[in-house]
């Protein structure tokens, strides 16, 4: 009796041995599927791939960028500084800020002793030219009549000539002092623009080549002046589009970046760039606040996805669905870096060109999971 129950329970430890080992052997390969998912590719119905988006992958230009502070100004050529072209005081101030003005109108006077001094210097040229123009008409008059002399006419000529070269001189130099007489002097704007700034006050001295009196802008010519740190101005270059942001005005502009400055701002450590908006509206100027967001830009052989790309399996492994050469779509585990604007960067796992399911990848991972 001890026998016979020996051996049946020997019987029972031999069929539960192999089954546990049947149950291992399944395991295995449920586990070598998972692990290695892309050795049986899925295939879907014509009517479920019209919700999938499926492109390469490649090293696309992420969404969104760094964003910087700056302000309107204008471009270097689009404003005019006028200053005292001479010495003296200011008699009158003919404008404001912000009052619009054509090329030619009188920004303001100055009353100077060497604008007299040149005028009165230009009256005594052409007083001594009409007098050495006389002097040969006689010369040439006493010659018909046989009594005069060549070397006299001679002479003559050539005082007319430096008589003549002399009052061009003095034309040219009185005309720096503009039309008028005495010692007032009227200041006019170079171009047609906007008056930016007013520093000139009557009663004050001037002198020439001193700080701008009245600049004046050109509307057309405003641009983007923003500020980047040192440390990050190599990842600002020139075309790089970019999107201002006004918030005085409640508007964002579209632009792309013109320049930037060759050096840094030795208190600020930050370099100046520019950008050139698309279109400038109407009531746009120069001072005005705004935040500027660069678009960033893809390194050579960096990969990116949409985050609708990436799924978060078990285990938290990071899969995509990439689409074979027979239609069919293979689960591929791929390593991922950074986020950035609903784009994520891939580390590992793709090679640029592969066809992968960009949306619609949970649409895909249901189906392969009704297969299992």
């Amino acid at each position: 009796m001890l026998k016979r129950g020996s051996s049946l329970l020997v019987v029972a430890l031999f069929l539960c041995l192999a089954g546990c080992g049947k149950g291992g052997a399944d395991s295995t390969g449920a586990a070598n599927a998972a692990t290695n998912p892309s050795a049986k590719d899925l295939k879907l119905p014509e009517a479920s791939r019209k919700f999938l988006t499926v492109e390469p992958v490649g090293g696309a230009e992420p969404a969104g960028g760094r964003s910087y502070f700056g302000r309107i100004a204008f471009r270097p050529k689009a404003l005019s500084a006028v200053t005292a072209p001479f010495a003296g005081r200011i008699a009158s101030v003919l404008v404001e800020p912000g009052q619009r003005v054509s090329a030619g109108a009188a920004l303001f006077t100055i009353e100077s002793a060497d604008v007299l001094q040149l005028r009165s210097s230009l009256e005594q040229a052409r007083i001594k030219l009409r007098t050495a123009e006389e002097v040969l008409a006689r010369q040439d008059e006493m010659m018909k009549r046989g009594v005069g002399l060549e070397v006299e006419r001679f002479d003559a000529e050539m005082k007319l000539r430096e008589a003549r070269s002399e009052a061009e001189r003095a034309q040219r130099n009185a005309a720096l002092a503009g039309a008028g007489s005495g010692t007032q002097l009227s200041v006019r704007s170079p171009v047609d623009g906007v008056v930016v700034s007013v520093k000139a006050t009557r009663g004050s001295t001037v002198q020439p080549g001193g700080d701008p009196l009245v600049e004046v802008g050109d509307p057309a010519g405003l641009w983007v002046v923003g500020d980047v740190p040192e440390g990050e101005a190599a990842q600002v270059s020139k075309g790089t589009k970019a999107e201002v942001q006004i918030q005085a005005l409640n508007r964002t502009l579209a632009g792309q970046v013109a320049g930037i400055a060759p050096r840094s701002d030795p208190e600020t450590r930050r370099a100046p760039f520019y950008v050139e908006l698309a279109k400038a509206p109407a009531d746009l100027r120069a001072g005005l606040l705004v935040r500027i967001t660069l678009a960033a830009r893809a390194a050579p052989g960096e990969l990116w996805l949409p985050v609708t790309a990436v799924l978060l399996k078990d285990g938290g492994r990071r899969v995509v669905y990439v689409e074979g050469k027979d239609g069919g779509f293979a689960l591929r585990e791929v390593e991922v870096g950074d986020e950035r604007a609903g784009q994520v960067r891939v580390l590992s796992g793709l090679q640029a060109g592969e066809r992968v399911v960009m949306r619609g990848a949970l649409l895909v991972d249901r189906e392969a999971e009704q297969l299992l």
